[in-house]
């Protein structure tokens, strides 16, 4: 005998055999916010997928061009900070 038929055994005598029919259930509000939640995460994940894809399909060439404008981004700020220090 497993563990959780033990538990399931000691625990069902416990609840009262009517507990289902307690009445109607109970409106807890609008639906809407959760459906809001489900359609973002889905428009987010279409986005990412989007963009996944479109950066697997860069050339080289293209590839090339994106890496060095990051470097020369990376040393102006460098340049910019260096400057900040020395109080110009």
């Amino acid at each position: 005998m497993a563990a959780g038929d033990r538990f399931g055994d000691f625990a069902l005598p416990m609840v009262p055999y009517n507990l289902a029919a307690q009445g109607l259930p109970v409106e807890t509000g609008s639906h809407l916010p959760v459906a809001l939640w489900f359609i973002g995460a889905v428009i987010l994940g279409l986005a990412l997928a989007y963009g996944i894809t479109r950066n697997r399909r860069r050339t080289i060439a293209e590839k090339r061009v994106t890496d060095q404008a990051t470097k020369s981004l990376y040393a102006e700020e460098e340049r910019d900070r260096a400057k900040s220090r020395r109080g110009f």
